[in-house]
């Protein structure tokens, strides 16, 4: 390897000095050339797509924020002075019997024996914009195979903010 390094030596010295930069240009273009396609393009494409990832990613997060603002952030002060008679009124008007109904404080329990999910849904969301009462806690057991479930629900609001 030695001998071969001295023989590339040896030949590059007995280049005219035209020669000698043409050669010095070359290796400047090629090594100029390698570096801008191993190491420039790459970091430009790693550039590229993490601003892309970045946009879809706050696009995404403006989504989630617009779709809770829009349907799912609870009201947090209540807007009646009796929840109580509200949950009730509204459930009639909507022909949902309410059984085993229990009051304590500012929370209210009771069971829905069957109910669309999708109804009670839009029912618990209408009953949270228009009085302020909020859902505390849920358990659905599924009543056939369909969308009807029996619902035990706990509902809760409170007076200040």
């Amino acid at each position: 390897m030695k001998a071969r390094i001295a023989q590339l030596k040896s030949r590059y010295q007995h280049y005219s000095a035209r020669e000698k930069n043409i050669l010095k240009i070359c290796a400047i273009t090629v090594l100029g050339g390698a570096i801008y396609y191993a190491g420039v393009i790459p970091l430009d494409n790693m550039i590229q797509n993490s601003k892309a990832t970045l946009t879809r990613q706050k696009e995404t997060l403006n989504w989630m924020r617009s779709e809770i603002n829009k349907n799912h952030l609870p009201v947090q002060v209540v807007k009646t002075n009796n929840p109580r008679t509200v949950v009730e009124n509204s459930a009639h008007e909507i022909n949902l019997s309410l059984t085993d109904v229990r009051q304590d404080g500012q929370t209210l329990s009771f069971v829905v024996s069957r109910v669309n999910v999708y109804e009670l849904k839009s029912w618990l969301r209408e009953i949270n914009q228009t009085s302020g009462v909020r859902l505390q806690k849920m358990n659905l057991t599924p009543v056939d195979h369909l969308s009807d479930v029996k619902a035990e629900i706990q509902l809760t609001w409170s007076k200040t903010a």
